[in-house]
């Protein structure tokens, strides 16, 4: 039970640093970065002995709606990236939430199963905040006057399956957990 412990608390750590390294860059992406030609947003940081370079370039299915907010003057890092941090934040809190509970000692527990769920609920939100979310923000844009030229875009691709299918094999091991628990519980009765 301490190697679970122990490791647990090390992913933990770990999650937590990698929430912090993304959220700290989209915040330096979004107040110091400069734009390249092909949309990418990138930051360079050269000091003495160190140098750094932060980027952020969209998924495909949001590239040609980037390019176009882009094209049409719009902060797309800020109209799209933030929104795009949201699943991965969540899946983080998530993840360490379960594995703190693993931490301490819990692991078949109804609290580690809602964990599970809500990965996979978070993963299956994603197919929508990508499909659709694109077409929110082009009609927002055209109907608030912004822009009358900005085309509406939806999508659905690779992206999207495999969120779906990663969602619900994930869903569907919290589901065999929630009934190896009930299987044992009904166990313990018997004897």
């Amino acid at each position: 039970m301490t190697k679970i412990s122990l490791v647990s608390k090390y992913l933990c750590a770990l999650l937590f640093t990698m929430a912090i390294l993304q959220v700290t860059s989209h915040v330096l992406l979004l107040c110091f970065s400069e734009l390249t030609t092909t949309g990418v947003s990138q930051l360079s940081v050269d000091l003495y002995l160190f140098s750094s370079h932060i980027s952020h370039q969209f998924p495909h299915g949001w590239l040609d709606i980037s390019q176009a907010l882009i094209d049409e003057n719009f902060n797309a890092l800020a109209i799209l990236g933030t929104v795009e941090l949201i699943p991965y934040l969540l899946i983080y809190a998530f993840l360490f939430k379960l594995f703190n509970y693993y931490q301490h000692g819990e692991i078949f527990t109804i609290a580690n199963i809602l964990c599970f769920k809500n990965i996979g609920k978070t993963l299956l939100f994603w197919i929508l905040l990508n499909t659709f979310y694109p077409v929110l923000v082009s009609l927002f844009i055209r109907f608030t006057g912004l822009s009358d030229t900005l085309a509406i875009y939806l999508n659905f691709g690779s992206n999207e399956i495999f969120h779906l299918v990663s969602g619900l094999v994930i869903y569907v091991m919290a589901w065999v957990m929630a009934m190896a628990i009930e299987l044992k519980q009904e166990q313990e009765l018997v004897v």
